[in-house]
Parts: structure tokens; C-alpha cells; sequence
């Protein structure tokens, strides 16, 4: 029998808002890092044909350069648009109870709306 071969892929794309003002640190390697958080909505119509609203959360990460440049543009409620990949995390909480998390590693994100400060600035930025 013949071997399957398949593609190893790891893409996302998403478009939503922030729901809280992202956390920019510096890590203790002197990594620039941003961590936030994106709702992502989808309306469908369920068996009785009336509309229905469902939110997702997906947590996202941005590094070095990209974390420094969007930490000033960023904020709860900005609209943006991100592709990347995801990447899992495994640990043990302080009870050594089992943890784990999904984050989008991204790779660009485009801000869908203008500062009214410089409507000139750019408002997409490719992380990688």
C-alpha cells in the first residue's frame, strides 16, 4: 500500500477585535513581546432559520520589532486582521494541575481602521 504523503500546514487567518489592551514586556532574554486577546463574531441561522451571534476568543502573540511598533497602536476595540500560525503550550499550574493553550503566532496583522492623529501611517506590518 502506497504512503499518504501530506503537507505539513499550520496557517490561520482571523479578523475581530481586541477585547482588552494588549501586555507588552520585555522577557528575561530581552525579547520585546505583545500578548492580547481577539473576538472573532459569526452570525448563522439556526434550525428554526432565525439568526444567531456566536463569539470566539483566540489569544494572539507578537514579537520583537512588531511587538514594539503596534504596543503604541494597539488597544480594546481596535479591528484588525492577522495571519499566522498557532502554536500549543503545555504546564503545570501551581496545584501541578495540567494546563494548556493555544496561541496564534502572527506573521502580519492589519489594523482595519485609520489613527485620526496621521491617517498616513501604515497600518499593516509583516511580522516574519
Amino acid at each position: 500500500m502506497p504512503t499518504l504523503r501530506m503537507p505539513n500546514i499550520n496557517q490561520v487567518a482571523l479578523s475581530g477585535r481586541l477585547v482588552q489592551d494588549p501586555d507588552f514586556r520585555f522577557m528575561d532574554n530581552g525579547a520585546a513581546r505583545l500578548r492580547g486577546r481577539v473576538a472573532v463574531n459569526r452570525s448563522y441561522r439556526d434550525r428554526n432559520q432565525e439568526w444567531q451571534e456566536e463569539t470566539s476568543f483566540f489569544d494572539i502573540v507578537l514579537w520583537q520589532k512588531a511587538a514594539e511598533t503596534l504596543a503604541k497602536r494597539l488597544h480594546k476595540g481596535t479591528p484588525v486582521f492577522i495571519t499566522g500560525r498557532l502554536q500549543s503550550h503545555s504546564w503545570r499550574d501551581d496545584n501541578d494541575q495540567p494546563r494548556f493553550r493555544i496561541q496564534v503566532q502572527v506573521r502580519n496583522l492589519q489594523v482595519l481602521e485609520r489613527e485620526e492623529e496621521d491617517a498616513r501611517e501604515e497600518t499593516a506590518l509583516r511580522v516574519a
